[in-house]
């Protein structure tokens, strides 16, 4: 009998309502070693303006701010043990089974002040031929709270794809949402939220007097595929069942 990493508890909340929380899921050495990276790539420049330059954000007469820093997980050895590691991967393949690729990573930074508010969308419009089984792993680094731009989940919302416009973000008419059921999700620096890529979400404008860093990583059941128009994925596999392996 395989031993599963999500408690049934857990288990049962993420079949319900499209994501459960890990508290604690990052030690405190992952999280200080994720900060120094983004403090790294901020300071360089040049990681994130070489692959995206959408990454910087620049108020008027203020200095450039770092608001993302694309694929990680492809750059840094360190940030690829951590979410490449054994232990994360028990809980991946929970969710998806145990074959798993890499479709995606970033850091996303919301200053003090400042930060947009993300409005409400779900993930899997955003590459929706990727359709095989997947799943968000999003991190606190830092504290995660309403004031301080923190994730919106609308739970049960995982049931169907919606249609998605180019508004305010590529996103769903939020009016045609019932916003009663938002739920806010509140999290300390380490803690992992697992989403359905398909459940309905937002992140909150940072409001606060202080900075938020959080983690995405994305994870695939299937190697990207040669007709996809989707640029995510990857051919080499993190984990693959045995016989794929013989």
């Amino acid at each position: 009998m395989t031993l599963k990493a999500l408690t049934d508890d857990q288990m049962e909340q993420f079949n319900r309502d499209g994501y459960c929380i890990i508290p604690a899921f990052l030690s405190h050495g992952d999280v200080t070693y994720i900060k120094d990276y983004y403090r790294r790539a901020a300071e360089a420049n040049a990681l994130a303006a070489a692959q995206d330059t959408t990454a910087w954000d620049q108020d008027k007469d203020e200095a450039p701010v770092l608001r993302r820093v694309p694929a990680p997980f492809d750059n840094d050895p360190g940030f690829r043990e951590i979410f490449g590691s054994t232990r994360v991967l028990d809980y991946v393949e929970d969710l998806i089974g145990p074959s798993i690729y890499m479709h995606s990573s970033k850091l996303i930074f919301k200053p003090a002040r400042s930060g947009r508010r993300k409005p409400m969308h779900q993930d899997l419009a955003y590459w929706a031929d990727m359709s095989e089984r997947q799943i968000t792993l999003w991190c606190a680094i830092d504290p995660a709270t309403p004031e301080r731009g923190g994730m919106e989940l609308i739970p049960g919302s995982h049931k169907q794809l919606l249609p998605h416009e180019d508004l305010d973000d590529y996103q769903v008419r939020e009016e045609q949402l019932d916003l009663s059921q938002v739920r806010p999700a509140i999290m300390e620096p380490g803690d992992a939220l697992f989403l359905d890529v398909m459940t309905v979400h937002a992140s909150a404008q940072n409001r606060s007097d202080h900075d938020r860093l959080a983690t995405v990583v994305n994870y695939y059941s299937q190697p990207k595929s040669d007709s996809q128009t989707s640029r995510y994925g990857s051919t080499q596999p993190l984990r693959a069942p045995l016989q794929q392996l013989s």
